[in-house]
Formats: structure tokens, C-alpha cells, sequence
């Protein structure tokens, strides 16, 4: 069984990214580090652990909707817009979208436009690439510390 540093690896001469390994390596790892956090306080929220494996699919779907990559976000009803701000897959989407095809193909201006097209679908500032960093970071934290207090307070 290949470990996490391996499958990234293998990925990613498979693929054949522009962007740095290093990079591709820390955007999967940071996605993963928020998401398991996510899932831990699932998992202290509920009695059951197989209750909580099945209530999985009720944070992780919601964030292929909302992450802007295969729904454009101006397509989410307005009133459910916000719930996009608390899935990590979003900030992990924008920092790998705009790494890979902030400077797409230099000599072609067509293929250009269809790069900033994708930056702009899924609502992808490079200039805020690095709030994005911070907001994985955050939510990690959030998460964990919202678990630990969810745990104290079924203790109690």
C-alpha cells in the first residue's frame, strides 16, 4: 500500500502538473489535515461511530457542490451561497486553480483567456492566494478546537 507522499507523487508526473511538487504536495496535505478536522468533529458529535460513517457523505458532497469547480458558485441559490465559506475543498480549489493556470501558456492568448476564465469561475484572486492558505489553516484549527469542546461538554 502506497503511503500519502507516494500516491502525490505518482499523481503527479501521471498528470503532469505545472505547478511545483512541493506545492501540490502542501495543497493535498493542508486539504486533508481541514477535511479529517472536519470529520473528527462528526465524529465527536455523535454516539455512534457508525452513525457518524454515515452521516460522511453529509459533509463531503456539499463541498464538491460548493468548491466552484464543477458548479459555478453564481448558480448556488444566493440564500445558500454562504455555505461555501466553511468548505475547505473551496480555499484548496483557488490556491491549486490559481498555481496550475495563473501563467497557463504564454504564447497562445486563446488558451490565456480560457485559464482566467477557470480563475474567475471559481472565484480564484491570485492576489489572495495567501488568505486562502490562512482560511485552511483556520478551519483546521476551528475544527479541532470546536470538537475538543464538544467532547468537554459530553464529559460534563
Amino acid at each position: 500500500m502506497c503511503s500519502f507522499s507516494q500516491q502525490q507523487l505518482i499523481q503527479y508526473f501521471m498528470i503532469g502538473f505545472q505547478m511545483s511538487f512541493g506545492m501540490m504536495f502542501a495543497i493535498n496535505y493542508s486539504l486533508a489535515m481541514a477535511s479529517t478536522a472536519l470529520a473528527v468533529l462528526l465524529g465527536c458529535s455523535v454516539e455512534d461511530p457508525k452513525l457518524g460513517q454515515e452521516m460522511l457523505p453529509i459533509l463531503f458532497v456539499p463541498q464538491i457542490l460548493f468548491a466552484g469547480f464543477f458548479v459555478v458558485p453564481d448558480l448556488i441559490p444566493t440564500w445558500l451561497r454562504w455555505a461555501r465559506y466553511l468548505c475547505t475543498l473551496t480555499y484548496s480549489v483557488r490556491v491549486a486553480v490559481v498555481e496550475e493556470f495563473e501563467n497557463c501558456n504564454p504564447g497562445k492568448p486563446e488558451a490565456n483567456d480560457a485559464c482566467n476564465e477557470l480563475i474567475e469561475t471559481v472565484d480564484a484572486n491570485p492576489d489572495e492566494t495567501w488568505w486562502n492558505w490562512l482560511i485552511l489553516v483556520f478551519l483546521f484549527i476551528g475544527f479541532r478546537f470546536l470538537a475538543l469542546y464538544v467532547l468537554r461538554k459530553k464529559a460534563i
